[in-house]
């Protein structure tokens, strides 16, 4: 009998996982209306008309509702790039009740999670090179432990439980980033822009579109950009991410298909990257964001909704792979165990060779297999160190 784990829940053919950042209690406005426009809120506004949740479900999320969405949550006051700028409206997560009842509201949504973004995502400089992301400025490691304290406590504070996983703000790690995170009990971290890489045959061999380790804590890394435009969004022709993406695909044979497919046939991660807003302190427009590239976004959901994958979020990716690679299957005939030394954290899949069930010793049939792609499938949440027995 051949059986082993499959390398994604279900033995879907890739995991989709739709990163925004930042969420803040943040207003930026850039309109002399007292009324709210599109793209001013950061999560401000929570649950308004035009705010920003309202206008990402609306436009997409209603429309995909298998979508799972990871937010990275801001903690504290988010700062400016600059020292002589300021947001219209800037405060902690903690300090507005309509804030903490519209965040608790998103922790319990069944799509969405909420990650960790630092406490006050960097420090302002006298100008825009002069600022330093949050993990940047840090001088030492117990200055960058001591301030991930604070801010998962916040976290806690406002959702009563600690962040599962996180991002560097700028996809900066500084000096003492991976070693910060591997000592304040994140489970999974966001380390890095591997959608810069889209070529297989690039001579950096370090990147990967896959998941890993690092330092104990599952690397998720960002495969997709946003922002790089179809060619069939027509509309956005005189944008320079328009032209941008006329480069890539004629000098560089290369374009948002052919990546989503690449990723997709490898079996990798399609992690997709976006902002909540489009606006910087001084109004310059900041790539990725929903509100710019909403049609995008909508355009490669249509591509996905067609194809063999599993909706996920951070914690959902990682504890699947978590189990995947901390289990080891022993395979006596008939019967299996999956040893190891801690439990596991959900439903885990077996890929069999003919069409078994799942029963436990005492004969209970505990799940009957199903066919995938001419192999048999079997899902079910294990106990570690525990024997199965397979019949037909």
């Amino acid at each position: 009998m051949e059986i082993k784990i499959a390398k994604w829940k279900d033995n879907v053919q890739s995991p989709v996982l739709f990163m925004i950042d930042d969420i803040a209690n943040v207003l930026m406005k850039q309109s002399h209306s007292s009324k709210l426009k599109i793209g001013e809120d950061w999560g401000y506004a929570t649950r308004e008309k035009n705010s920003m949740w309202h206008f990402l479900s609306k436009n997409l999320l209603d429309k995909f509702p298998k979508i799972k969405t990871t937010f990275f949550l801001v903690t504290d006051v988010r700062v400016s790039m600059r020292i002589d700028e300021t947001y219209t409206y800037a405060k902690s997560i903690e300090q507005d009740k309509k804030f903490i009842e519209f965040l608790r509201y998103l922790d319990n949504h069944p799509m969405v999670e909420l990650a960790y973004h630092g406490t006050t995502h960097g420090k302002a400089g006298l100008t825009y090179d002069d600022y330093l992301q949050e993990w940047e400025a840090f001088s030492s490691l117990n200055e960058a432990v001591t301030q991930i304290h604070r801010g998962r406590e916040l976290f806690q504070e406002v959702l009563g439980h600690y962040p599962s996983g996180g991002k560097y703000c700028g996809y900066k790690a500084g000096d003492f980033g991976d070693e910060s995170i591997a000592k304040t009990n994140f489970k999974w971290w966001s380390y890095g822009e591997d959608y810069l890489k889209w070529d297989k045959n690039d001579p950096n061999p370090s990147y990967t579109f896959d998941l890993s380790f690092n330092r104990g804590v599952v690397n998720i890394p960002t495969t997709v950009d946003s922002s790089t435009l179809s060619l069939r969004i027509i509309n956005k022709w005189y944008k320079r991410k328009y032209l941008k993406s006329i480069y890539y695909y004629f000098i560089k044979n290369m374009s948002i298909e052919k990546h989503l497919e690449s990723l997709y046939e490898n079996q990798e991660i399609i992690s997709i990257y976006e902002h909540t807003s489009p606006y910087r302190t001084d109004g310059v427009i900041q790539y990725p964001n929903i509100v710019s590239d909403m049609d995008n976004l909508n355009y490669i959901f249509s591509i996905l909704s067609k194809k063999d994958v599993w909706y996920v979020t951070g914690e959902d990716l990682a504890n699947y792979y978590i189990d995947r690679e901390k289990v080891k299957l022993e395979v006596e005939g008939h019967r299996f165990k999956l040893k190891s030394t801690t439990k596991l954290n959900g439903e885990l899949t077996l890929i069999i060779d003919k069409s078994y069930s799942l029963y436990d010793m005492d004969n209970n049939l505990l799940v009957k297999s199903f066919e995938k792609n001419q192999k048999y499938i079997l899902s079910y949440t294990f106990e570690v160190n525990k024997t199965y027995q397979l019949r037909m």
